[in-house]
Order: C-alpha cells, then sequence, then structure tokens
C-alpha cells in the first residue's frame, strides 16, 4: 500500500473500558453517531471481567473507525497512555465508556480549534446520577465567566480557581496533538491522574479556548471514583500530585503562583478527606503535612482530620 495515500484521521477518540457493560453501548453509539465523522475510535479493554470486549469486537464489526485492544487490568492511566502512543489523529478527545457525548461536541470544539489555532478547547458538562443518592459538591459551569477569546494556559487557569471552577478532566477538551507531543506528558498510574495530567496541560498552553456548551454528561454511579469512600491509597495519591507539582514549580518559575493554588487547594481536600481514615494514618498524615507542605495547609483540616468525631458532633448541633 502506498503509506502516501493513507489519510489519517483529524481526531483521535482514547476510551479506557473496564467492566461498564451497562452503560458501553450508549456511551459507543454517543462517539460513533457524532456529527464529526472523521475520527478514529481507540478502545482500550483494560482487563474486563464482564461483556465489555464482546461488546467491542461486536461495535468494531460494523464500524470500521473503531479499533479495539485488550491489556491485563492495569488502570485507566495506563489505558489512556496506550491511546496516545497508538493515536494517529491531528487532536485527541479522551472519553469514559460509562459516559455520553452530545452529538456536535467533536464538530465544533474541532472548528474551533482550528479557527483559533488553539492548543486546546474546553466545554462544561451536565451530571446525572445512576440510581444513587449522591450529590456532588461541585459542577462543570463555565460559561457565566468567560468571554469568547483565545486565552493563555496561565490566564484562564487562574480565572477557574479565582471562581473554584477549574476541573482538570480530560473529557471536557479538544487537545491538539502536536501540542501534547511536545510537552511528553503522560498520565500517572494512580488515582486522580486527571488533576496531575490536566493541571500540567493547562498552565502550559500558549492559546486556549472555550465552547460554552454542556457537551459532556457525566455519569456518577456507586463504586466509582468519585464515590467511593477515602482510603489509604487515596492519601497518597494526593500526596504524589504535590510532589509533582513541586518538582514541576522548581523547573518552572513562571508558574509558581498557580502552582501554589493547586498545592493548596489538593492539600487541604486531602487531609480533610482523611478524617474517615484510622487514628494511626491520620496521625501519619497529619505529621507529613507539617513536614512537607506546612505551607499550604489551614488550621481547619487539621482540626476535622484529628478530631473528626468532636467537630461533626458540633455541627450537627448548630
Amino acid at each position: 500500500m502506498d503509506k502516501s495515500k493513507i489519510v489519517m484521521p483529524k481526531i483521535s477518540v482514547i476510551i479506557p473500558v473496564y467492566n461498564t457493560e451497562k452503560f458501553l453501548r450508549e456511551a459507543l453509539d454517543s462517539i460513533i453517531n457524532q456529527s464529526f465523522k472523521d475520527i478514529e475510535i481507540i478502545a482500550i479493554n483494560d482487563g474486563s471481567t464482564d461483556n465489555c470486549l464482546e461488546i467491542l469486537n461486536e461495535y468494531a464489526k460494523n464500524d470500521n473507525r473503531l479499533k479495539v485492544y485488550s491489556q491485563e487490568n492495569q488502570g485507566q492511566a495506563i489505558a489512556r497512555n496506550f491511546g496516545l502512543d497508538n493515536s494517529s489523529g491531528d487532536y485527541i478527545y479522551f472519553f469514559d465508556s460509562d459516559d455520553i457525548l452530545l452529538p456536535t461536541a467533536l464538530e465544533e470544539t474541532y472548528n474551533k480549534c482550528k479557527k483559533d489555532n488553539l492548543d486546546f478547547c474546553f466545554f462544561d458538562a451536565d451530571i446525572f446520577y445512576d440510581d444513587i443518592e449522591y450529590n456532588l459538591s461541585f459542577d462543570y459551569k463555565r460559561s457565566h465567566l468567560l468571554e469568547d477569546k483565545v486565552y493563555s494556559g496561565l490566564e484562564i487557569t487562574n480565572i477557574l480557581l479565582d471562581h473554584n471552577k477549574f476541573r482538570a478532566s480530560p473529557c471536557l477538551y479538544l487537545l491538539k496533538k502536536g501540542f501534547w507531543k511536545g510537552l511528553k506528558l503522560y498520565f500517572e498510574n494512580i488515582i486522580y491522574e486527571d488533576e496531575l495530567f490536566g493541571s500540567l496541560l493547562y498552565i502550559q498552553a500558549e492559546r486556549v479556548g472555550f465552547v460554552p456548551k454542556s457537551f459532556f454528561l457525566r455519569r456518577v454511579r456507586g463504586n466509582s471514583t468519585m464515590t467511593k469512600q477515602y482510603a489509604e491509597k487515596n492519601l497518597y495519591s494526593h500526596f504524589f500530585i504535590l510532589d509533582q507539582f513541586i518538582l514541576f514549580s522548581k523547573k518552572n518559575g513562571k508558574c509558581k503562583n498557580v502552582i501554589n493554588r493547586f498545592c493548596m487547594n489538593i492539600v487541604n481536600v486531602a487531609v480533610y478527606s482523611a478524617s474517615s481514615l484510622s487514628f494511626k494514618l491520620r496521625i501519619n498524615c497529619v505529621l507529613k503535612v507539617l513536614r512537607k507542605y506546612a505551607n499550604f495547609i489551614r488550621l481547619k483540616p487539621i482540626l476535622v482530620c484529628m478530631f473528626p468525631f468532636i467537630i461533626n458532633n458540633k455541627m450537627k448541633n448548630v
């Protein structure tokens, strides 16, 4: 075959898949039926023990844009990195196998990226709950804060942080592959891998745009990262992210202020959340934070972490 005649897709959609057979067809349909057709879909079956692989192979028989790969269960980060290394598109979109993307999302964000020569273009999302009683304490609505203009990464990050609206999820942006390759940025195999990847992506961008529409429908379900109880591995993933941010800040002085803001958010959330851990782990957490991250921590999270029952009872009696 004459390689010069091979036409590469304009967008690579990367989908890690793990035990989501209940939602997978709806998720795949939302990508396959996008108004923008010039895409490849890279689905990585991450050792699923249900019928995900059978569903993927069924869809691949009917749409040659879908490429199915399988690996032993290694986690979402490793699957996404595999997708990055095997992508052919000029742009990259990360998608989760239990969510939904509205039909014009890729078309509108691609056109925006091309028109304004963007490193990436991001958008909003709506949240819906899958048969669970759970309410997230945040949302994905930023349109009321932003103008129709090209922002620098540092500028847009500071605006979003000012309003507590920074969201690192890679499902909320279309990314120029050339920009990503220049950064040599991959997902770390930890919990909250999005936080590190997305944050470093934002602050290193020179040209960022926004489409004020909720293209993405985020499903919140039981036993997911967002709804599982905070555990020791969550805490140490937060510590890992803090260490990586600090290392990055030392090498990139112009980003120091915004990195400090990220660190303050993360360490305070981590210490608050650690209040559900054992007494020994809470002690170790507070000691480590005071030793390594004292300039980022506030007093209240430490009190909540060390005396959760007293604090919670006082709050109930207010």
